[in-house]
């Protein structure tokens, strides 16, 4: 998804190397509802939408603090 994404330098490609791993967890947390829960996973889709920044952020806080 974010593949062809061209940075403009090295700070802004680890930004982005971290929303890739954002949107994998996100992808593995709805995609784990099930397929007969689609209200469920709609709902989880919009939780994960709203927070995918958070969840990038603390995946960042965690790289940094080695």
């Amino acid at each position: 998804m974010l593949e062809r994404y061209i940075s403009a330098n090295d700070a802004e490609q680890n930004r982005v190397e971290v929303v890739k791993a954002a949107l994998e967890i996100a992808k593995a947390a709805v995609g784990a509802t099930g397929a007969n829960s689609g209200i469920k996973s709609g709902y989880d889709l919009d939780n994960v939408t709203n927070k995918i920044n958070q969840l990038a952020d603390a995946i960042q806080a965690a790289i940094d603090n080695k």
